[in-house]
This record gives C-alpha cells, structure tokens and sequence, in this order.
C-alpha cells in the first residue's frame, strides 16, 4: 500500500503540535536531559555506524580502537578492509562496516574535495538527511545523528526501533507503514518552534519512555505520564 506523508500534516491551527505536547509531558516528567557529548561531523558518522546495532560502551571501544590504530579520518578512509574489521570486530556487522565506513569516507572527499561534512550547514535538514543517506551504509538513524548530535547541531530527530514502536502506539504513524516513510513522516510533525537542542531532548525522552514503559512486548502503561493522552492506552482500558 502506499502512503502519502502529506496526510499526517494538514494544517490545523487550533490543534496543538502532538510532537510538542509529547515533548511538554516528558520533561515535566523526566526534566530536560543534558547535552550528549559532541564529535566532528565526520567523527559522528563513524561512531554512528560503528553504533547503528550496537550497544554504546562497545561502539565507543571500536571508535578508540580506530583511532588509535589510523590516527586520521584520511588514514581510515583508505586503510584495508581487514586492518579495519580487526579494530571493530566487536560491532554488530562489522565485516559490513569495515567495508562500508571507508567507502563512506572516500566518497566524502570525491563531494567536498577533503574529508569534511561543513557543507551540510549550507543545506536545509532534509536535503541535508538525503545526501548523506546517499553514503553506502547510511540510513536514516545514523544520518540524523551526524546533523543532530555532532557539531553541526542540526534540526534533525534521530528516530531509532524505540521512537518507531512508540510513533505506531500513539498514533503518530500508520502500524503498517514502511519505516523509511515513517521517519519522514515525523520528522516532518517537528514544531517549526523547536531548536537542534529540543530534537536532541525529545529523542532522548522518547527513547526512556521507550525503554521503561512503551517496552516492546508488554507495555507497561500504568504509570506512564502520556496515558491519558494515548490512543494504544485507552484502546487497553476500554
């Protein structure tokens, strides 16, 4: 089936953003988190690919790993697949991503001419978004993370398999659509309000409410500071 994204944004100036009343609630709930610690543009797509399955404390040890072994971006750019794969062979994938994280890298430089992302400031937040998911290997959570968490610091909201099962019980996506449809779906609800540090917040925020109550099997929504306001909760009580 296809689905037009436009559908989820007509305009209605007496309803409130459902992104910001989320956002509003979580906060009141959470308090507003601090700001995560910041990479080079380029740093953030390694670290980003290195983390696109998982955990942080492993992808981080990859990164260091990197860096140790090639000292620069430039070096690692054109370093061997398997000199590669032996400083990250702990990632999820890392025989894919020892492959695809140089090509990435030489593919920059064949674009910009150096192995920089600044250019992207020039961009608007999708155009920017699509350019780099046009890098082999990156989609749309890692490429939001390059916008929004490095030093660009971006308007974009990285929506990782937590934000995607909480947008389907809220009702801010179709349950069936296609998960690429579905990130652009939502980015696209972000208040025209809302600063790189807000998106940076409410993924955040998502993601705890995610993992603490709009678990994937057995939600727990008692308790849950958006229950009142939630369309999968009231389907459980009625």
């Amino acid at each position: 089936m296809f689905y037009n994204p436009v559908v989820q944004y007509s305009l209605d100036f007496g309803t409130p953003n459902q992104l910001d009343v989320i956002h509003k609630r979580l906060k009141a709930h959470y308090g507003s988190p601090g700001p995560g610690v910041r990479f080079s543009p380029v740093g953030m797509l390694i670290m980003a690919m290195l983390g696109s399955r998982t955990r942080d404390p492993v992808s981080l040890r990859a990164f260091r790993n990197l860096r140790q072994r090639f000292g620069t971006a430039q070096a690692l750019a054109y370093a061997e697949p398997e000199d590669v794969y032996g400083c990250i062979r702990e990632v999820t994938y890392a025989e894919t991503y020892a492959i695809y994280i140089p090509q990435a890298l030489q593919a920059i430089i064949r674009r910009f001419g150096t192995l920089d992302l600044e250019s992207l400031r020039g961009m608007a937040v999708e155009q920017a978004l699509m350019w780099l998911q046009g890098l082999r290997g990156v989609g749309p959570k890692i490429s939001a993370c390059v916008l929004n968490f490095s030093e660009l610091q971006m308007r974009a909201l990285v929506i990782d398999t937590h934000y995607l099962r909480f947008a389907s019980r809220f009702e801010l996506v179709h349950a069936d659509m296609p998960a690429n449809l579905a990130v652009r779906a939502i980015q696209r609800l972000i208040p025209n309000t809302w600063l790189a540090t807000d998106t940076e917040q409410h993924h955040v925020l998502v993601k705890r409410l995610a993992q603490e109550f709009c678990v994937a099997t057995s939600p727990q929504c008692h308790g849950c500071p958006l229950r009142n306001i939630c369309p999968y909760s009231k389907r459980l009580d009625s």
